[in-house]
Formats: structure tokens, C-alpha cells, sequence
């Protein structure tokens, strides 16, 4: 018989597919960014696909959270909590979120320049930074730089919230797309 999970599992979990996700963008961006170095369309490949690594460790989490509620709801009757998707992506990317905090706070001057530790902790934005700017550096991120940052950061949860939602609510995406009723 199945139980509900526990918010503290759920928010390991999120917080193990986040780790997850930046050891296997750390396998492959280092294993990539020497040789796409010359050629600006393969970085864009690659940070896209570092991109879709990370994002889609975020989407399996919250499809199999969505899935694992909805049953629960369906057939358990336990009471539905509305807020769960904007819970989950507050604690899944969690480190993100710190990380980004330090980052703002080294770009503001408060604390000394931390960008090169910040793209190993945020490896998934490397190959972003490497195919836009000529070091790793603060002085050479710019402001429109500092917030593709934090759009990129911002995926994270707008990834969570959305596949939880659309798995929840049963939506198939591939149908609506690719199968429109006429």
C-alpha cells in the first residue's frame, strides 16, 4: 500500500536531482567545452544541452511527484495541497538559489569575486557564459549578462511548477501540439 511521501523525502529528492544533474553536466561540459571552443553554434549546443540535462532531471521529479499525488488523491483520497508545485520548486533548486544570492552579492562588491566558483556550482550555465563573454570574471559580466543568469537560474522552477501542474491536471502536451482537434 502506497503512503504519502513526506515533504522533507520530496525536498531531498529535488534537492539529489539537483546534484545529480550538476555531476552530469560536469561529465560533459568538461568533457565538450575544449573542443567547441572555436565554433560559436556547438557552445550554443552544448549550453543547450547542459540546459536540457538540468531541466530535465527537474521535469522527472516533478512528473513522478504529480503522478505519485494525483493517485493519491484519485484513489486514497487524501486531501489535494495546491501549493505543492510552488513548494517543490522552491526547496529543488535550492542551491541554485543560494548560489545566485552569492553571486548578486560578489556583482554588487560586497563580498570579493566568486564567478569561477559559481560556474562550477552552476555548471549547467558554463557553456552559456563561455559562449557570451571572453572570461570568468566579474568584470566581464555585464548586467544583461547577470540576468540571463538569472533567467537561466529561473528555468528551474518554471520547469517544476509547469510539468507538475500538466501532469497532474493529465494534459499531454505532444497531443495539443501535434494532434489539434480540428
Amino acid at each position: 500500500m502506497k503512503k504519502k511521501e513526506k515533504f522533507i523525502v520530496r525536498a531531498f529528492k529535488g534537492i539529489g536531482y539537483s546534484l545529480i544533474g550538476e555531476l552530469l553536466c560536469l561529465v560533459c561540459v568538461s568533457a565538450l567545452i575544449v573542443p567547441v571552443r572555436s565554433l560559436f553554434i556547438m557552445k550554443i549546443i552544448l549550453a543547450l544541452a547542459a540546459l536540457f540535462i538540468t531541466l530535465g532531471l527537474y521535469f522527472n521529479w516533478a512528473y513522478n511527484a504529480a503522478r505519485r499525488d494525483r493517485d493519491m488523491v484519485k484513489f486514497r483520497n487524501m486531501p489535494y495541497d495546491k501549493y505543492m508545485p510552488v513548494k517543490m520548486a522552491a526547496v529543488g533548486p535550492v542551491l541554485s538559489y543560494i548560489c545566485l544570492i552569492i553571486l548578486i552579492l560578489s556583482y554588487c562588491g560586497i563580498i570579493p569575486d566568486i564567478f569561477n566558483f559559481y560556474l562550477l556550482a552552476n555548471i549547467y550555465i558554463l557553456p552559456f557564459v563561455d559562449a557570451f563573454t571572453s572570461g570568468r570574471t566579474l568584470e566581464y559580466l555585464t548586467i544583461p549578462g547577470l540576468l540571463g543568469i538569472i533567467l537561466l537560474v529561473l528555468t528551474q522552477p518554471a520547469t517544476i511548477i509547469a510539468s507538475y501542474i500538466l501532469t497532474y491536471k493529465d494534459v499531454d502536451i505532444v497531443k495539443l501540439i501535434f494532434y489539434k482537434k480540428q
